[in-house]
């Protein structure tokens, strides 16, 4: 058995749209039984709908226009992907966000989405065991402060916070349920019921007879 920590970066709108936002990068740490660091992976993807990374993409991330436009699209890169993951894995992300933006992705590209389903979010349990109040999650950096976690490499970039999403991991291990999954299931929107328009008695001006 594998654990596969992965992380994603987007770009993500400043405005709404019924486009996705955009799974721009991939990075991920495979641990193997016992723990130890068996391979990494990270890949740029180039966007489908909007080609050049909103500014405030490349501020947090420091992700470059030239990274994604010399990028293999999200086809290659998820063929790629799930060849490196190979076929006993369990998927480990910060959050439930990271599965769900796979998953709209996959759907979107016609890609198979199965290989999705053993994936556990961390961000919850960890913040269960550490007693949060009920509605609320450690960030990232919040749970690293809390483990006395290093924290070495800017965050917001996916190898990075792969790699120390992989050392919450590898300190929480004897706490973590490993047989609660994210839900992967897209909610469909419930249909409209329309109401029958009530019917009106139009009262005539005798002018108008």
């Amino acid at each position: 058995m594998n654990y596969i920590i992965y992380d994603l970066e987007l770009n993500s709108k400043p405005f709404k749209s019924n486009l996705p936002n955009e799974i721009i990068e991939i990075g991920a740490v495979k641990l193997d039984s016992n723990l130890n660091v068996v391979d990494t992976f990270q890949a740029f993807i180039k966007p489908k709908y909007f080609k050049k990374l909103f500014p405030v993409v490349k501020r947090k991330t420091n992700i470059t226009q030239e990274d994604v436009n010399n990028a293999e699209n999200f086809k290659d890169i998820i063929s790629k992907f799930r060849s490196w993951i190979g076929e006993n894995y369990i998927l480990i992300s910060w959050g439930h966000d990271d599965v769900h933006h796979l998953l709209m992705s996959c759907k979107s590209h016609k890609l198979a989405t199965s290989w999705l389903k053993k994936n556990i979010d961390l961000q919850k349990q960890v913040s269960s065991i550490y007693e949060v109040p009920a509605g609320q999650r450690y960030s990232l950096e919040n749970a690293l402060n809390v483990l006395e976690i290093a924290v070495e490499e800017n965050l917001h970039r996916a190898l990075a916070d792969a790699r120390y999403t992989t050392m919450i991991f590898q300190k929480t291990f004897c706490k973590i349920d490993l047989s609660v999954f994210s839900s992967i299931e897209l909610k469909k929107k419930p249909k409209q019921k329309h109401k029958p328009a009530k019917k009106v008695a139009l009262e005539l001006n005798p002018s108008d007879k």
